[in-house]
C-alpha cells in the first residue's frame, strides 16, 4: 500500500507518496525542498531532518493488511 506523508508548506500542508521521492534537500535552516520522480519539486517549511524521518518511518512501517470484502 502506498504511504503519504503530510508536509508542511508555506501555503498549508501537501502529501507526498514516500515511494516518489528522489532526494530532500535543505533550502535554509528551517525549509527544505522534496524532489520527487517525474521532475516536481515540493518546497517545505520544515526541516529536511524532520521530513526525513517521517518518509522513513513510512516506508519501514508494516503493511496494513487489507480489510476483506463482504
Amino acid at each position: 500500500m502506498t504511504k503519504f506523508v503530510s508536509v508542511k508548506t508555506l501555503a498549508g500542508f501537501n502529501f507526498v507518496r514516500a515511494d516518489s521521492v528522489m532526494a530532500v534537500a535543505t533550502a535554509e535552516q528551517t525549509k527544505c525542498n522534496i524532489y520527487m520522480a517525474g521532475g516536481v519539486m515540493v518546497s517545505s517549511a520544515e526541516t529536511a531532518k524532520d521530513v526525513v524521518a517521517r518518509l522513513d518511518a513510512a516506508m519501514n512501517a508494516q503493511p496494513v493488511p487489507e480489510p476483506e470484502a463482504i
